[in-house]
């Protein structure tokens, strides 16, 4: 009875133009642009960053590391200039498509309508079952040679992975560093020679522990052989998706886990858009997030327009 009559009330309610699931990069970036074209938005954040360990933003355009919560924090003052645009914190339980939009209903608080859905929480990253491990993770071992290799260059570097997408990753991980070593962890040599011929060495031993102090890697033992002297590994991750609304509104997923979009970000399901590493297949970075948050906005804001935009053409 209450669930209905928070429906009822929700329907009572006038309709925000967009409701937005996570306040990363991609998520502020929407709402602020959608906030410059007078759209009424509501953002939802669990203030649960996938970056949360990190210890700086690499490779964003006027800003030297800085700490994604900071970078956040940043963002959420932006959007304070804004009265039609509302950061709430708390996640979101459901979306429930209606005849004229979507009803959002919140872990905490009641249902909202909304004309359009913009994903925006992120992917979830986990690292591989390393011993050691977790005391590292974002700070010498990581899973982004892009975002995280420019800060390690010219050091002992280590990629831990195997099969061939493995070798392509050890050989982009030796443009900064001419000391790379690819760590199979029990599998073996996958290059046929190729990483040796490009001065990449392979070590197949299993792994028994990442050593080291403070955050910073000092050496990777193996079950016999000598220890790895190295200063930062880089690892893949297992990437999905943090909950299951891309699923329940219907949304079609890639074999990673990815959200498919289009240029604009407009998914398999009228009204629902993606932004950021929720749907990014490769590439993934805040600056690449908050582009393609700009470009969702876009394409939101323009959306109701299209019919009168194509009779005006």
């Amino acid at each position: 009875m209450t669930d209905r009559l928070y429906h009822l009330d929700a329907h009572r309610r006038p309709a925000y133009d967009a409701v937005i699931v996570g306040g990363g990069p991609a998520g502020l970036s929407a709402a602020l642009v959608l906030g410059r074209a007078n759209r009424r938005v509501l953002v939802f954040d669990d203030d649960r960053p996938a970056n949360a360990v990190s210890q700086g933003v690499g490779g964003l355009l006027g800003h030297d590391r800085v700490k994604p919560a900071e970078l956040r924090d940043s963002g959420r003052r932006q959007l304070e200039e804004f009265a039609d645009v509302e950061v709430r914190h708390g996640a979101v339980d459901a979306v429930e498509r209606i005849r004229d939009g979507f009803v959002v209903l919140p872990a905490d608080g009641p249902p909202v309508r909304a004309q359009a859905i913009v994903l925006a929480h992120g992917l979830r990253y986990d690292p591989p079952s390393l011993p050691g491990i977790e005391a590292l993770w974002g700070q010498s071992v990581f899973h982004c040679a892009f975002c995280d290799g420019w800060e390690v260059r010219n050091r002992p570097l280590a990629f831990h992975g195997d099969g061939q997408a493995a070798v392509r990753s050890a050989l982009v991980l030796a443009g900064w560093s001419n000391d790379v070593v690819l760590c199979t962890d029990g599998a073996p040599d996958p290059s046929g020679g190729l990483l040796a011929a490009e001065g990449v060495r392979v070590r197949t031993e299993p792994i028994t522990r990442l050593a080291g102090s403070d955050g910073r890697l000092e050496q990777i033992e193996f079950a016999h052989g000598p220890a790895e002297r190295r200063e930062a590994l880089f690892v893949n991750t297992r990437r999905d998706q943090p909950n299951g609304l891309a699923a329940m509104l219907g949304c079609e997923l890639t074999e990673a886990g990815t959200i498919v979009t289009d240029a604009d970000g407009r998914t398999s399901v009228a009204g629902v858009y993606a932004a950021g590493d929720a749907a990014t297949a490769n590439s993934r970075s805040v600056a690449n997030a908050i582009g393609m948050g700009s470009r969702v906005a876009y394409a939101v804001a323009l959306e109701r327009l299209a019919p009168a935009l194509a009779a005006a053409a």
